[in-house]
């Protein structure tokens, strides 16, 4: 049976809030998950060049969730850019977008000019990656979002155009992702968890979300997905029998947008998922899970940590990683321009 622990935390209201907001009442922006106290120690809103949208989508991860890195500490970067403004059609909240990639420095952020990767399939509003796996020397898989649902597509580069798959589609079929309003969705959320791997295949457990554009109401859920290695076709198996995930506090209308859940990070010995959670449609709050099981099935503690700062409006879509004691979480965010963009934070591991 899933439990949460009475232990959990929960900072709440947007007065209560600011850059300097801190969940130790010890020092300023020092925060404590679990038992490992963390500092931020740099946030840039912007971290990217890009004049136009560049919202984040995903880094490159292995089959086991681990960053996929080429000389030295550059991995690859995927954001998205609109292609097309809102018209005022049917379900046309943002426009059209698809997904960019370029080089990505993990350490220094350098990044290289972008590139289109992954173009409209017929039908879709949306290209927008928020999840990249190295299958194999020659097959990655892209989970990306079409406005309705989660599709994937194929490539042999990790920097080439993907391909649609044609037959994959994760669309709204359980309850649970129709409750919170009249305009409902599913969204990937940029994680995946392995279940097993041979020659011929890899199959894994696949985060997305609800989403509820006209609530601003959403869940965390998992999808089991086989990759056929040989033929380069990508099947959904099932939905998870638990879902949704349980981290949505009582009376929040949002717990979502979470990101992977890397086997090489651990904070307090465990399993840690970040994500953002809504008590009401005007506050968004950066939050974290902590759990023995790498499904979150069963947390053991549950803390909302830090919030929007500078003009971030929005955040989500949070991938991590670490690089000596330092926890660097990349995201999407929203300005109050109403530019989608890439955000970073880093928190020293300070105990």
């Amino acid at each position: 049976m899933r439990s949460i622990r009475k232990s959990i935390i929960f900072v709440i209201g947007l007065a209560m809030l600011s850059a300097t907001v801190v969940a130790t009442g010890v020092e300023p922006n020092v925060f404590t998950i679990g038992d490992v106290q963390l500092q931020r120690i740099h946030h840039d809103e912007n971290l990217l060049p890009d004049r136009g949208h560049a919202g984040f989508g995903s880094l490159l991860f292995d089959s086991d969730g681990n960053l996929v890195l080429h000389d030295g500490n550059k991995t690859w970067l995927y954001t998205t850019g609109l292609f097309e403004a809102p018209t005022g059609g049917q379900r046309d909240w943002y426009g059209k977008w698809v997904s960019h990639v370029r080089e990505f420095d993990t350490k220094n952020f350098v990044s290289g000019e972008k590139k289109l990767v992954l173009d409209l399939a017929a039908g879709d509003q949306w290209a927008v990656i928020h999840h990249v796996i190295k299958v194999s020397d020659d097959l990655y898989v892209a989970i990306y979002s079409t406005n309705l649902g989660v599709r994937a597509a194929v490539s042999d580069r990790p920097d080439g155009m993907f391909q649609a798959v044609p037959d994959f589609q994760l669309t709204v079929t359980e309850p649970w992702e129709k409750e919170g309003g009249e305009e409902d969705s599913l969204e990937s959320v940029g994680g995946h968890v392995k279940v097993e791997e041979s020659n011929d295949h890899l199959s894994f457990w696949l985060m997305y979300d609800s989403y509820h554009v006209d609530e601003t109401r959403g869940q965390l859920g998992w999808a089991k997905v086989r990759v056929d290695k040989q033929t380069k076709n990508v099947e959904l198996l099932e939905k998870h029998p638990d879902n949704p995930l349980p981290v949505l506090p009582e009376n929040y209308i949002a717990a979502r947008a979470g990101g992977n859940v890397s086997s090489d990070i651990r904070l307090d010995g465990q399993h840690t998922l970040f994500y953002y959670t809504r008590p009401n449609r005007n506050i968004i709050m950066l939050a974290a899970a902590l759990s023995s099981d790498p499904l979150f099935q069963d947390i053991t503690y549950q803390v909302e940590f830090d919030t929007v700062l500078g003009t971030e409006e929005v955040i989500e879509k949070f991938q991590a990683y670490m690089l000596e004691n330092v926890l660097y979480i990349i995201y999407e965010n929203k300005l109050d321009s109403d530019h989608w963009g890439t955000g970073i934070r880093l928190y020293k591991i300070v105990e």
